[in-house]
C-alpha cells in the first residue's frame, strides 16, 4: 500500500508540476489528459467543462479506442445521469452496463458503450466545474478503489488549476478586448466618414476574432431599406443589394438583444435565412448597433463549417464593439447629413438664382418661340452642355415637334417631327406618366427605351423632364452630355425640373395669349368662311342640276382656299364604281377614268387628315393612276341621307402639314351642304324620271285600250290580226312587222300578217317550226326574245345558251 501510495503521489506530483508550468487552459487540459492515459493505460477517456451560462457540457478532451474525438457541446437530459451530476456532484463508479442503464448514463451518438465507467466531478468548493470520465470496454468492475482515489486527487488539483487558467485567460481576453475596443474607439473618433468607420469596425473584428465571415447591416428607416455596407462570405467581400425592412428589423428594434444561433436549423426556425446569392451558415451571432435611442443596424458573425462556434468571449467583444460603433456611426451619419444639407442649400441658392433670372426673362415676353429660345439658351449656359432639345407635343397627336435644338453647339432646324411610335418607352413615360427619365450610360438608355435620332451621335448621359402647363403635358426638355457618364446628379435634375415647370407656366400664358389672338383671327376667318359657305349654298340652292352643283363647289373651293389640287368624287353604289367628277392637279383640270369603289371609301364618315406622304402610305392610301403623290392630304365625305355619296379631297404636292383645323372645318361644312344639295338634285331627277315613265305608261295603256276596243268589235280572226298588226305598226312607227300563226301539232308556222319596208306581202306559205329557232324558244319558254343584231338573227348563239337564233 505504501509503495502504491508513493506511486500515486509521484503521479500526482508530476501532474501538478506540469500543470504549474502552464497557464494556458487547453494546455493544462492536454497535459492532464495525456498523463491520465498513461497512468490508467487507457485509450478511452473524456474531460468535460460545465458552462453555467449556456447550461451545456463542452468536451475539452475526448478519446475512444485511442482516437481523439471532436464531439459537439450538449445539454444534459433532465432525467439523465449528467443532469443529476449537475444537481448533486459526486463520484460515480458504474461497473457494468446494467448499472449504467439504471443510472441513466447515455452514450454519445456514433460511439461504443463501455463495460465499466468511473465519473469524477471537478469541483471548486461545491461548484461543479466539469468532470473526468474513464472507461473500460473489455471488463466489468474494472476500476479499483486506489484508482478511484488517484483520479479524485488528480481531478481536485486539476479543477483548481483549470479555474485559475480560466480566470487568467478571461483577464487576458478582457485586456485584449479592451485594447481592441480602445483602438477602434480611437480610429472611430478620428473619422466622421460613415463608410470608413464601417470598414474599420469590420476589418478589426475579422483580425481580432480570426473570422473570415462577418457582415454589418444598416437600417434606413426613412426609405424603409436595409443596406449592407460591409459583407464577407468565405473570406470574399461581396456587394449585396439593399432590400426592404422586414420582421428582423422590427424584432431587434423591440428586443435590442443579441441573438445567438448554434445551428442552421435554429436560424431558419427564427427566420434568419441566408440572403439571396449567399449560403446558410452553420453558426451565427447577431449584435444590434444602438444609437440615439434606437437600433441602427446589426453586426453579424457567421461560421460556415462549425455549429456552436461562438462563446461568451466573442459575444462580449461583439456587444461592446457594437455599442461603441453605434455612437460613432450615428455621429458620422449626422455629420454627413449636415454636410449634405449644407451643400444642398448652397446648390439650391444657386438654382434659385438661375431660376429667378430665367423667370424674369420669360416674364418679359409673351411670344412662344421667344420663350423657348430664351430658356434653351439659358439652360445651355447653366449646364455647360452644347447638346439639348425642347420638343413640343400637341395632346393626342402621334408625334412631337422640335421647337429648339442644339447639337454640338450648332442650332438645329425647328419643326422637325419625331413620331411617338418610334420614340421609345422613355418619351411615353415622360408624356403620359409625367416621369423624369435619367440615363447615366448607354446600357441605362437602352433599358429605358431611349434611342438615337438619325444622323446624330449617341450621348453618354441624358435627362428628360416634362414641360407641364395647366393640367397637361406640353412637351419634353432633353439635355445630353456627350463626354461623361452619370453627368446629371439629383441637383441638376431638380434644377431642370423647376425650370421646365416655370417654362410650362410661361408657355401656358403665351399659349392663352396666342389662343386669344387665334380665336380673334378664327372668328374673322369663320365669318369669311360663313360668307363663302353661304355663297356656295345659295349657288347650290339655285341649281338642281347635278354637274352644275359639283362644278360650282369645286371652283369656289379653289378660289377661297387658294389650292391647285382638288378632287370631287362620286360613288355609284349599284355599279360599285367611283367617278372622278372634278379633278385638278397642279392647277390643271384632268380627266380620270372611273375605278373600283372599295369598302374603305364607304366606311369613313369623319374627315381624314394626312400630314405626310409616310402617313398616307401607312394608312393604305392608293395613288390614283396617272397622278403624282402629294405631301399633305385632307378628305371630307359627302353624306346624303344614310349613305356616303362621295368625297371632296384637297392635296398639296409641296408642303407637309399644309392643312389645319380651319381647312378641315370649311371642307367638312361644304361637304355636308353639298350632300344635301346633291341629294335634292338626285331626288328631283328621280322625280322627273318617274314622271316621264308615268307618261309613257299612260300612252302604252291608251294604245292597249284602243286595241282591246277594236278586238271586241271583231269576230273574224283575219280582221283581228289585221287590226292588231296595223295598230302595232302605228305605235312603233315601223314599216316592218310580222304576225305568225303557229300550228304546234303540225309544227308549222303560217305568216298571217307581213309588212316589209312598208309593203304588205301576200306569200302565206307555211314554214317548218324549228324547235331550236327563236320561234321555237318563244313557244317553249313563253317569253319575249329580242334579236338586236344580224348575227343574232342569222343563227348566232343566244346569250347564255347554245341555241341558234335563226328560224
Amino acid at each position: 500500500e505504501t509503495e502504491a501510495r508513493n506511486a500515486e503521489l509521484a503521479v500526482i506530483n508530476s501532474i501538478q508540476q506540469a500543470v504549474g508550468a502552464a497557464l494556458n487552459f487547453q494546455a493544462i487540459v492536454d497535459v492532464v489528459g495525456d498523463k491520465l492515459r498513461e497512468v490508467f493505460g487507457t485509450g478511452d477517456m473524456s474531460m468535460l467543462w460545465w458552462d453555467h451560462e449556456s447550461r451545456q457540457f463542452q468536451w475539452l478532451y475526448s478519446l475512444e479506442h485511442g482516437v481523439r474525438q471532436a464531439n459537439q457541446p450538449f445539454t444534459p437530459r433532465p432525467e439523465g445521469f449528467m443532469a443529476r451530476l449537475v444537481q448533486q456532484p459526486q463520484v460515480a463508479v458504474l461497473g457494468s452496463v446494467a448499472q449504467q442503464l439504471a443510472a441513466g448514463f447515455g452514450v454519445v451518438e456514433g460511439t461504443d458503450r463501455a463495460r465499466s465507467i468511473v465519473c469524477m466531478p471537478m469541483l471548486a468548493g461545491e461548484r461543479l466545474l466539469g468532470a473526468v470520465i474513464i472507461e473500460n470496454h473489455s471488463r466489468d468492475e474494472a476500476f479499483e478503489a486506489a484508482q478511484v482515489r488517484l483520479l479524485q486527487t488528480i481531478a481536485s488539483s486539476m479543477a483548481v488549476a483549470l479555474l485559475n487558467a480560466k480566470s487568467f485567460e478571461a483577464e487576458r481576453q478582457r485586456a485584449a478586448e479592451l485594447a481592441v475596443i480602445n483602438s477602434l474607439q480611437q480610429g472611430m473618433a478620428g473619422s466622421l466618414d460613415f463608410q470608413g468607420i464601417v470598414d474599420l469596425v469590420g476589418d478589426k473584428l475579422r483580425e481580432v476574432l480570426g473570422v473570415a465571415d462577418i457582415g454589418i447591416q444598416w437600417f434606413d428607416t426613412e426609405n424603409q431599406q436595409t443596406h449592407y455596407p460591409y459583407f464577407y462570405e468565405r473570406g470574399q467581400r461581396l456587394q449585396v443589394a439593399s432590400r426592404s425592412l422586414n420582421e428582423t428589423y422590427w424584432r431587434f428594434s423591440r428586443t435590442r438583444a443579441t441573438e445567438v444561433y448554434g445551428t442552421a436549423a435554429e436560424q431558419i426556425s427564427a427566420r434568419m435565412r441566408a440572403l439571396a446569392g449567399t449560403e446558410q451558415s452553420q453558426s451565427a451571432v447577431f449584435a444590434p448597433i444602438v444609437g440615439s435611442g434606437r437600433v441602427l443596424g446589426l453586426i453579424a458573425l457567421e461560421d460556415y463549417e462549425r455549429e456552436h462556434a461562438y462563446g461568451a468571449s466573442e459575444l462580449r467583444l461583439l456587444q461592446t464593439v457594437a455599442a461603441s460603433a453605434g455612437v460613432a456611426l450615428e455621429a458620422a451619419r449626422l455629420f454627413e447629413d449636415t454636410q449634405r444639407l449644407l451643400k444642398e442649400t448652397e446648390a439650391r441658392n444657386a438654382d434659385l438664382a438661375v431660376i429667378s433670372s430665367i423667370q424674369q426673362g420669360m416674364a418679359a415676353v409673351l411670344d412662344f418661340q421667344e420663350i423657348v429660345n430664351f430658356v434653351g439658351d439659358k439652360l445651355r449656359d447653366v449646364f455647360g452642355s452644347p447638346d439639348m432639345a425642347i420638343m413640343w407635343w400637341d395632346e393626342g397627336a402621334d408625334h412631337m415637334r422640335r421647337v429648339y435644338s442644339s447639337c454640338g453647339g450648332v442650332s438645329g432646324e425647328p419643326g422637325v417631327t419625331v413620331p411617338l411610335a418610334g420614340a421609345g418607352r422613355a418619351n411615353d413615360r415622360v408624356l403620359f406618366e409625367r416621369a423624369v427619365v435619367v440615363a447615366g450610360n448607354w446600357a441605362e438608355q437602352e433599358a429605358q427605351g431611349l434611342f438615337c435620332l438619325a444622323d446624330t451621335t449617341r450621348s453618354q448621359s441624358v435627362v428628360l423632364v416634362p414641360v407641364i402647363g395647366g393640367q397637361r403635358v406640353l412637351g419634353v426638355v432633353a439635355v445630353e452630355d456627350m463626354q461623361r457618364q452619370h453627368a446629371f446628379d439629383a441637383s441638376a435634375v431638380r434644377l431642370l425640373t423647376t425650370v421646365a415647370a416655370a417654362m410650362g407656366v410661361a408657355l401656358e400664358n403665351a399659349r392663352l395669349f396666342d389662343e386669344t389672338q387665334r380665336l380673334q383671327k378664327e372668328t374673322e376667318a369663320r365669318s369669311s368662311q360663313l360668307a363663302v359657305i353661304n355663297s356656295i349654298q345659295q349657288g347650290m340652292a339655285a341649281s338642281l342640276e347635278f354637274r352644275a352643283i359639283i362644278d360650282l363647289v369645286g371652283g369656289r373651293l379653289r378660289e377661297v382656299l387658294g389650292v391647285q389640287d382638288i378632287g370631287i368624287r362620286w360613288y355609284d353604289h349599284q355599279a360599285g364604281v367611283r367617278h372622278f367628277m372634278y379633278e385638278y392637279e397642279h392647277g390643271v383640270r384632268i380627266n380620270i377614268d372611273p375605278d373600283e369603289l372599295s369598302q374603305a371609301h364607304l366606311a369613313r364618315r369623319a374627315p381624314t387628315v394626312y400630314h405626310t406622304a409616310a402617313e398616307q402610305a401607312a394608312s393604305g392610301i392608293r395613288q390614283i393612276a396617272g397622278t403624282d403623290a402629294s405631301k399633305s392630304r385632307v378628305s371630307a365625305q359627302i353624306v346624303g341621307g344614310d349613305r356616303v355619296l362621295g368625297a371632296i379631297t384637297l392635296e398639296d404636292h409641296e408642303r407637309e402639314y399644309a392643312f389645319g383645323p380651319t381647312e378641315v372645318r370649311l371642307l367638312e361644312t361644304v361637304a355636308s351642304a353639298m350632300g344635301v344639295a346633291l341629294e335634292n338634285a338626285r331626288l328631283f331627277n328621280e322625280t322627273q324620271r318617274l314622271l316621264k315613265e308615268t307618261e309613257a305608261r299612260n300612252a302604252e295603256l291608251a294604245v292597249i285600250n284602243s286595241i282591246q276596243q277594236g278586238l271586241v268589235a271583231q269576230l273574224d280572226i283575219a280582221a283581228i290580226i289585221d287590226l292588231v298588226g296595223d295598230k302595232l305598226r302605228e305605235v312603233f312607227r315601223s314599216d316592218d312587222l310580222v304576225i305568225v300563226w303557229v300550228d304546234e301539232e303540225a309544227m308549222l308556222l303560217t305568216p298571217a300578217y307581213i309588212y316589209e319596208r312598208g309593203v304588205r306581202l301576200t306569200d302565206n306559205a307555211p314554214m317548218p317550226l324549228k324547235p331550236e329557232g327563236s320561234h321555237g324558244r318563244v313557244l317553249q319558254e313563253r317569253r319575249a326574245i329580242a334579236l338586236n343584231t344580224r348575227a343574232e338573227m342569222r343563227g348566232g348563239p343566244v346569250p347564255g345558251t347554245a341555241l341558234p337564233m335563226s328560224l
